[in-house]
């Protein structure tokens, strides 16, 4: 009974020894891919900013074109009610002449 006691805290032991010893290679394996990666990162930003003009561009372009479509598609049925006025207005306007009547010479 007392083997039995004896390999059972062994086998304890040596599960403590080799969790110890995984966590000490994940630590000392990030501790040397940590460089790595910062340069990973400082190249990943380095490429974003060479491609933040044709970002800025490619937005401008496309949300121009977004807007117009989105103002034609507002303002198309707004078209009969402006020429409507314009016709009124140019009816108005047609026929009346400046009087130089007032004027003085």
């Amino acid at each position: 009974m007392l083997e039995v006691l004896l390999v059972g805290a062994m086998f304890v032991v040596a599960m403590i020894v080799v969790g110890v010893v995984v966590a000490v290679a994940s630590i000392l394996g990030f501790v040397i891919m940590l460089p790595f990666k910062i340069l990973g990162w400082a190249l990943k930003l380095l490429g974003l900013l060479f491609a933040l003009p044709f970002l800025i561009l490619g937005g401008v372009l496309i949300g121009g074109a977004v807007l117009t479509a989105i103002l034609f598609t507002v303002f198309l049925p707004l078209l009969p009610i402006v020429g409507m006025a314009w016709l009124v207005w140019w009816l108005a306007t047609r026929g009346s002449k400046p009087s130089r009547a007032g004027a003085v010479s």
